[in-house]
Formats: structure tokens, C-alpha cells, sequence
């Protein structure tokens, strides 16, 4: 059984499939040009502020309101 969380509740080292990433359009269009849309794989590295996360072969930072925006479905598969 999967979770769906915001991304900023995730704990270090769980992963999972972006499902909707919410917000203004540019923030939205913004996170869309780093990586962040609907079916994108990440890792959490850091949580907290800032929030890192692994997405593809980089890592990305968030403070604040931003990364409230992705909502995550958490797997149990290795990243």
C-alpha cells in the first residue's frame, strides 16, 4: 500500500513518485523546469530547512513555503 505525503514530510532516505505539484504558475513552472513533475522519482536527503532532495543525478535545495507545493507517493523501491 502506498502513502501519498507532501514532500516536506518525507524522512531522510525515502523515496517515491511526484504526483501533483501545486502552487502559483510560475512557482509550478519553475519546479517544472528543475525536474519536478507528475511521475519524476526523488530521494530525500536532507529534511528540514533547507529541504534536499535527490531528483535524477542532482540534488535541490528548498526553504520555506516551496517544497509544500509537491505532493510525493513513498515506495519502498530502492532509488
Amino acid at each position: 500500500m502506498s502513502q501519498v505525503l507532501p514532500l516536506q514530510l518525507l524522512s531522510t532516505g525515502e523515496s517515491g513518485h511526484v504526483l501533483d505539484v501545486a502552487g502559483s504558475e510560475r512557482l509550478v513552472s519553475r519546479l517544472a523546469e528543475m525536474g519536478f513533475h507528475t511521475g519524476a522519482r526523488i530521494r530525500m536527503v536532507q529534511p528540514g530547512e533547507p529541504c534536499i532532495v535527490a531528483l535524477d543525478h542532482q540534488r535541490l535545495s528548498f526553504r520555506g513555503e516551496e517544497n509544500a507545493t509537491v505532493l510525493v507517493e513513498v515506495s519502498d523501491e530502492d532509488f
